[in-house]
């Protein structure tokens, strides 16, 4: 994994657990880290936290506050996370069911997602299923919470 990719999970994760807490069941890097197919300047990171349910709107917000780029700088091309419940994680639907998603970048559109209907259809809605999918087969874990 390069570098500072590496340093950048191993700061996102106790960001990230910070605000979740003991909701926080796993951390897993997706895309092209997972299927080492990263490449500096080109790429971005993709990350799935899982949590052990659903998160009220304070505590998305507050994920996003603590994990955009202009808080916690990420050195590719930008952030893509989204947020499941277990729940979501485990079910195979196909169906976005996401608690949040962050989009945050130096070189990309910063986007933030709250719910499923807020997401544009044009962006398409079956890119959840073939993510988790991914994250089944081949996600790395960057972190877990007992059970």
């Amino acid at each position: 994994m390069d570098p500072a990719v590496r340093r950048y999970l191993a700061d996102l994760v106790p960001c990230a657990r910070d605000v979740l807490g003991p909701e926080l069941v796993g951390a897993y890097a997706a895309g092209s880290v997972a299927l080492d197919a990263y490449r500096p300047g080109r790429s971005d990171v993709d990350v799935a936290l899982v949590c052990r349910g659903t998160l009220s709107r304070r505590t998305s917000q507050a994920l996003v506050d603590r994990l955009r780029h202009e808080t916690l700088p990420c050195p590719a091309r930008g952030l893509e996370l989204v947020t499941y419940s277990r729940e979501v994680a485990a079910s195979g639907t196909p169906e976005p069911g996401f608690e949040v998603e962050l989009n945050t970048g130096a070189r990309m559109s910063s986007r933030v997602t709250f719910t499923p209907a807020d997401r544009p259809a044009a962006d398409g809605h079956f890119w959840y299923g073939l993510d988790r999918s991914i994250l089944h087969q081949r996600g790395l874990p960057l972190a877990a919470a007992s059970r």
